[in-house]
């Protein structure tokens, strides 16, 4: 049987394994909301007189929020969705002939998303002939790896009337951060005009100043505590630092190398209206795992040439991109030597690769015919600036007059002319960014992660120490292109946290320590309180119904310890990086007894209903002690898709494993019924362990079913898989050979269950050759 402290993390450690395929910092999963395969099709019913108060003259700046039913239809996925908020969006497409609007899942129903959103941006791109601007700029973002939205084409009908060609953005919000960076409850702002980053004060409530009817630096998380401390700090190290010691304060606060990157596109793509120049248009996010803030680009339609200064963009000078007004982060950043090279070297790895002439060709050319259709036949899109359908095809290679002075492809021809001939760069040193850790404990193997961007083979190594320990080290692996990791861990004894830093070297010699100054830290945030989330039910059609007889989704706690436990300051959260977000109320469950929590979405029926609902397509939730006592981890885990009627949960009760469940039991132990495995997973035994030249596998007893038996290495590859009859010997014997030495996992799993027992590591200490 496994000790409560396992079942507590064994499902982190489970979702850390199944990261290793593929990880890659900054790209959250694939969602067919933004598919780019296919232009799909998005319709809006609205009540008639709704959307004219919408569209009405004089009501161009209202976000009020009307109900209306999404739908969505591609050849992937098609869904309908009532009830969501449905308004206009944007700044002076407010006041379009053809406007942009935005989608709410969640304005009248909170915690309601779809396909992990909760909300769409449709923008009109009335300024753009070619109507792909923005999404080439987009790509290209989340192409080197910056925290980007997501954007495809679509179709837009409003009460079955084409509306015309939309592309749809991702929205940031809470859930854009959690999925590029593991957490969302750091402060999150949204930065406008004129929000250039300037000295104000010592004072963190002098940043708060409203502009335009608007704060200039907006929080949008964490909106209760209104702290803007963080941010007054961060404007404090970039402007009163001097240009000797900037690196090393502001690489604590700052992610530096993927600003570079960011401003590296900003310069190339001629977005003017972005930080540089226009003082407009990004978020800021501290980042909890780092402490350090995050800038993510926003809004990006004018680029590829589009003017309204008079100023030629793609002959504007590289290395003074920005406005000559105060510009201090763009500009005290690339006054460091050290950063200026690395900003060069982002430029030149652009102009080589995503942003030739030959591939922004290709890829508008493709963009073109894919969408040539619906942008020809979109209704609104002659009525701003009077283009024709000739105009939509001419756009690419021509200037069409007013504010587009360029055709799309020469442009881009220009702009490579003239930035080559206006810096130049050396061999530098590798430049490593996006660094970032899993783990949930010390008990827990640390994965850490990073990019490496260089023009030499790198060899990257991550050193590390637990505490106030001894330094080691150990060499990352290249996992996929520039991507590396490495795992560490675990302790035996409790440990606090750890201190990393990497060190990349290629074969020049030449070297960088990242960061340059100081060194990461990781956090460990757990606690030990016999109470867990014993089992979740994300689709109640029939099994028990709450008090009102709704069947509603459920989580229900169970107290496996010797003492009475007071819920009192607690929370729970269907998301790890956001504990407080439901304090739960003073109730006190006793030992071995159970407790129903009804996540409906309705808090107001009663002290055990919670203001959020599970997804029936997996997510995660976790258990945290008071904000007093820093939000610690109780108990958590992510869950994947639930059949209706089925729920997911410990067995036996708390220290079992997290599996699916075919007979819910609220408020009881769970069992398994016949149709389930009857026994207790076997464990998997590994010896020698560490072993240098061959690992015997074997299991405590043969299971009730054929299985499987896999060994993945540290890039996440099943270098071995090994499939097992019940009835055979439940052991094997496994030689290396020619792999590298290193850590690697065995994974066992049942044929046809959800059922897994916890992995094992092995350690191979000597390569064989």
């Amino acid at each position: 049987m496994l000790s409560a402290v396992f079942k507590r993390i064994f499902p982190i450690f489970w979702l850390l394994l199944s990261a290793l395929n593929g990880y890659t910092q900054g790209v959250p999963e694939n969602n067919p909301l933004f598919d780019d395969s296919e232009v799909a099709r998005i319709d809006i019913t609205i009540n008639p007189e709704y959307l004219q108060a919408i569209l009405q003259a004089g009501n161009e700046e209202s976000n009020t929020e009307y109900p209306a039913t999404f739908s969505f239809t591609s050849s992937k996925f098609t869904t309908v969705i009532d009830n969501v908020g449905f308004r206009l969006r944007g700044n002076t497409s407010r006041y379009a002939k053809k406007k942009s609007f935005k989608v709410s899942f969640n304005t009248f129903e909170p915690g309601k998303k779809l396909k992990g959103i909760e909300k769409l941006n449709l923008n009109g791109e009335h300024n753009d002939p070619s109507i792909i601007r923005s999404k080439l700029v987009w790509d290209l973002m989340g192409g080197i790896g910056l925290p980007a939205p997501r954007a495809n084409h679509v179709r837009l009908y409003i009460n079955n009337q084409y509306h015309g060609l939309y592309i749809n953005v991702e929205h940031i919000d809470e859930n854009f951060v959690k999925a590029r960076f593991g957490n969302n409850n750091g402060n999150l702002y949204k930065c406008l005009y004129p929000a250039d980053l300037t000295y104000r004060s010592s004072d963190p409530n002098a940043y708060k100043f409203v502009q335009n009817g608007y704060r200039v630096y907006d929080l949008k998380t964490n909106t209760e505590q209104d702290n803007y401390a963080d941010i007054a700090q961060l404007i404090d190290v970039i402007n009163r630092s001097p240009v000797s010691e900037l690196p090393a304060k502001l690489e604590p606060v700052f992610d530096v190398n993927n600003f570079l990157k960011y401003l590296a596109i900003e310069t190339l793509t001629g977005n003017w209206d972005g930080y540089s120049y226009n003082k407009n248009n990004f978020y800021l996010y501290r980042n909890t795992a780092t402490g350090r803030f995050e800038f993510i680009p926003y809004d990006t339609d004018n680029t590829f040439g589009i003017d309204w200064f008079g100023i030629d963009w793609a002959t504007r000078n590289v290395t003074s991109w920005a406005s000559s007004q105060a510009r201090p982060l763009t500009k005290n950043i690339l006054a460091v030597e050290v950063y200026r090279k690395r900003y060069y070297f982002y430029l030149k790895q652009l102009i080589n690769g995503a942003f030739s002439a030959n591939t922004i060709q290709s890829k508008s050319l493709a963009l073109r015919s894919k969408i040539e259709t619906y942008a020809t036949t979109d209704p609104y899109r002659p009525l701003d600036y009077g283009w024709s359908s000739s105009d939509f095809y001419s756009s690419y290679f021509n200037a069409l007059g007013g504010h587009v002075k360029y055709g799309l492809i020469p442009y881009v021809t220009k702009r490579i002319q003239f930035a080559n001939s206006q810096f130049s760069i050396d061999n530098i040193p590798p430049i490593v960014s996006n660094v970032s850790w899993l783990t949930y404990g010390y008990k827990v193997p640390v994965t850490v992660f990073a990019d490496v961007d260089d023009e030499e083979k790198t060899n990257l190594k991550l050193y590390f120490k637990a505490d106030e320990g001894n330094w080691q080290s150990i060499d990352m692996q290249n996992t996929n292109r520039n991507h590396y990791m490495a795992t560490i861990g675990p302790w035996d004894k409790p440990v606090k946290h750890i201190s990393i830093y990497l060190e990349a070297t290629d074969k020049t010699g030449k070297k960088t320590r990242e960061p340059l100054y100081s060194e990461y830290t990781v956090e460990f945030n757990e606690i030990a309180i016999p109470l867990c989330i014993n089992e979740v039910m994300t689709s109640n059609q029939s099994t028990f119904p709450d008090e009102y007889g709704n069947y509603s989704d459920w989580i229900e706690l169970y107290n496996y310890g010797n003492n009475p436990i007071s819920l009192q300051g607690m929370s729970i959260s269907d998301s790890l990086g956001k504990p407080g977000k439901w304090v739960l109320p003073s109730i006190t469950i006793n030992p071995g007894e159970f407790l129903l929590l009804w996540a409906d979405g309705q808090p107001e029926r009663g002290k055990n209903h919670l203001p959020f609902r599970l997804s029936s397509q997996g997510e995660e939730i976790g258990l945290f002690t008071s904000k007093t006592d820093g939000y610690k981890l109780i108990d958590g885990y992510q869950f994947g898709k639930i059949a209706k009627n089925e729920s997911f949960g410990y067995y036996p009760n708390a220290v079992g494993l997290p599996q699916a469940l075919l007979s819910p039991t609220p408020g009881k132990s769970n069992v398994f019924t016949s149709k389930r495995i009857d026994m207790v997973l076997p464990e998997i035994i590994a010896y020698p362990n560490p072993f240098t030249e061959s690992v015997t596998i074997s299991l405590s007893y043969p299971p009730a079913y054929d299985y499987t038996i896999s060994i993945v290495n540290p890039q996440g590859i099943t270098v071995l898989e090994h499939y097992m009859k019940k009835d055979d010997n439940p052991k094997l014997t496994w030689h290396p050979q020619n792999l590298s030495k290193g850590i690697y996992i065995i994974v066992f799993k049942i044929h046809g269950k959800q059922q897994l027992i916890q992995p094992q590591k092995i350690i191979f200490e000597k390569n064989l050759n």
